[in-house]
């Protein structure tokens, strides 16, 4: 059995290993200085009056691609009725059936909180906590180690700069999101483990991190405190990785299971919700979703929107605004300015 020297130096190459056997390149050494980047000019937009669409700087190029798009405008469309289920072929039947039959027996599978979300969970609780307390967390787990790095290095945390230290990658995230944050990683490598779904996975990633980071812009307009709402934009349907984590198992068991993106969304417009509050009842994180009531415990007024119902609109708009449409054409009683600059700071392009 090898040790691996516990040295300062030593650990550098540790890590420098790992970034390399992951794919990953050690990024330039640059000076931090501050980067203006000037706004765009002459765009132009469709809509036939300012009141119809906003339009927000033009981004560097889009970033989900058009299939992207139609799979997540889809997952979002809830009120559209699902699909008659005679309708489909027979393997997408298959699927969703065993899905309802499992929620409604409570026989549905809901991942345990991955070990490293439970460990930082009782670190917020401790008044006296340390950074290298959560370094000790996070260090049990090399994969996760690298993919924190990888996230403290995007343009969502707004660093100019490069890291490749894991203290440092913590505070640039932040004790209160790094939560979010691992609970997300964790379910994305749990999915990716059968090496299926991969787009599915990395597009829904994409915009629940935009989700995160628009949401703690509008934090003030939300009501919320920033770190508050990045969590909640974070998880907003965090459904969609269950589902999709019950897919790849599913099609894993034989040749004949293929679930196709449609079988995927049939059983998200159907199950979602109720999956999304078996997972909020069992990890014990507050879900917004189906919210219909105000501060107060009372019914809201017809016509009224809920939080859940804002974040699904905002959601649509960031596919939209990630696909390079800059058309805002429902502000959700938000402040247009205030919309529209957070936008162009939740899709500036991300380091990969």
């Amino acid at each position: 059995m090898f040790c691996f020297p516990q040295s300062r130096h030593s650990k550098g190459i540790m890590l420098s290993f790992i970034l390399t056997l992951f794919g990953f390149k050690k990024p330039p050494v640059v000076q931090a200085v501050p980067v203006t980047v000037p706004q765009g000019q002459g765009a132009e937009t469709t809509a036939s009056s300012p009141e119809e669409a906003t339009v927000f700087p033009e981004q560097s190029g889009p970033i989900l691609p058009p299939q992207a798009v139609d799979f997540l405008l889809s997952l979002l469309n809830t009120r559209e009725p699902p699909t008659d289920l005679q309708s489909l072929p027979q393997s997408d039947r298959a699927f969703i059936a065993s899905n309802i039959r499992r929620v409604t027996d409570n026989s549905l599978e809901i991942p345990m909180m991955p070990h490293a979300a439970v460990c930082i969970q009782q670190l917020l609780s401790d008044h006296n906590v340390k950074v290298a307390d959560f370094i000790d967390v996070i260090k049990e787990d090399p994969t996760l180690s690298v993919e924190l790095l990888r996230m403290a290095n995007s343009s969502y945390l707004g660093f100019t700069y490069p890291t490749l230290d894991l203290q440092q990658a913590i505070v640039r995230v932040g004790f209160t999101q790094l939560h979010g944050l691992v609970t997300m990683l964790a379910l994305r490598s749990r999915v990716l483990q059968s090496n299926r779904f991969k787009n599915e996975v990395e597009w829904i990633m994409e915009l629940s991190l935009a989700t995160a980071k628009l949401c703690q812009q509008l934090a003030g307009e939300l009501g919320m405190k920033p770190d508050e709402a990045f969590t909640i934009g974070l998880l907003n349907h965090i459904e969609y990785f269950v589902v999709l984590g019950e897919a790849s198992r599913y099609s894993s068991e034989s040749v004949k299971n293929q679930v196709s993106q449609t079988a995927i969304i049939q059983t998200v417009l159907r199950l979602g919700g109720t999956i999304h509050d078996l997972i909020a009842a069992s990890w014990g994180f507050t879900s917004v979703q189906g919210d219909n009531k105000d501060p107060d415990g009372e019914e809201q007024q017809a016509g009224s929107i809920s939080l859940s119902e804002r974040l699904n609109v905002l959601q649509r708009i960031l596919v939209f605004a990630l696909a390079g449409d800059k058309r805002i054409t429902d502000t959700v009683g938000f402040d247009a300015r205030k919309l529209n600059d957070a936008i162009d700071a939740a899709v500036a392009p991300t380091a990969r």
